[in-house]
């Protein structure tokens, strides 16, 4: 079923080329249209089985218990036009949920896989009921936004900061788009806690009888997907190279986390 809107869908907006997506990290896992039809979130065919199966899945991760919190945060910061980026937005679920907020006057959807903005995306602002008069797609890496300096009152991450192959030059580049007194708000992050560094110390010296202590050998990147893995130190350590502020650390039942932070007003 293809979607239909009110308001006709502003076509992506390309920041790069094929050949410059192709050299963005991860982008090829990410652009694999046969391994994305195995996924929870191919929506293509509109159908209510499709829908059914992605709302269990953000049910079941607890990410949509985290986008949760975010909404309420953002639904209570003042003003009444507010611009908000959502980078590695994927197919769209949390840039359709943020176009409901009466207080949300844009949502800016950035993400690296052609597909999901083309093909799901206008799916996904179906299934969510989004207002697609307030949303704008980009085609592009979250490291190089086509966005104007201080443009940003929000920049919201769903299940995507820990992807960043470089989280401060991302850190950096988020802080440039954000206005003085812009919020940054990551959801879906895996907090990686005392016990499973326990196990996976165990699990090491049980398979190659050394003791290995370093965190970093011990959950190595995963460089197809991007996977990253960080402490809950870690993200703290993060905020304050920024010179930002935490307003809210929180782990959910699933071991996700929910991280709001705020730039300075000065």
């Amino acid at each position: 079923m293809t979607a239909q809107f009110a308001v006709p869908l502003v076509p992506v907006v390309a920041w790069v080329d094929d050949a410059g997506l192709g050299s963005i990290y991860s982008s090829r896992s990410w652009n694999d249209l046969d391994e994305e039809r195995s996924k929870e979130w191919w929506i293509a065919g509109g159908t209510e089985q499709e829908y059914a199966r992605l709302r269990d899945y953000l049910e079941h991760t607890g990410l949509m218990s985290d986008y949760l919190i975010a909404e309420r945060y953002i639904a209570q910061l003042p003003g009444n036009a507010l611009a908000v980026a959502d980078l590695a937005a994927g197919i769209g679920w949390t840039s359709s949920l943020l176009s409901r907020l009466e207080k949300v006057a844009s949502v800016h959807a950035v993400d690296i896989s052609r597909h999901r903005l083309e093909l799901l995306f206008p799916q996904a602002i179906h299934m969510f009921e989004g207002e697609a008069a307030k949303l704008k797609r980009h085609l592009g890496s979250f490291y190089d936004l086509g966005f104007a300096a201080g443009s940003m009152d929000v920049v919201l991450m769903s299940a995507a900061f820990h992807h960043a192959s470089n989280p401060l030059r991302l850190l950096s580049e988020v802080d440039r788009v954000l206005k003085p007194g812009g919020h940054l708000v990551l959801i879906g992050e895996n907090v990686i806690g005392p016990v499973a560094i326990i196990r996976r110390v165990i699990g090491k010296l049980l398979r190659e009888r050394r003791l290995c202590t370093n965190f970093y050998e011990l959950f190595p990147p995963d460089d197809d997907w991007g996977d990253h893995y960080y402490r809950i130190s870690d993200y703290y350590f993060l905020m304050q190279m920024i010179g930002y502020k935490l307003v809210n650390f929180s782990v959910q039942r699933r071991l996700t986390a929910a991280i709001i932070a705020a730039k300075s007003a000065a």
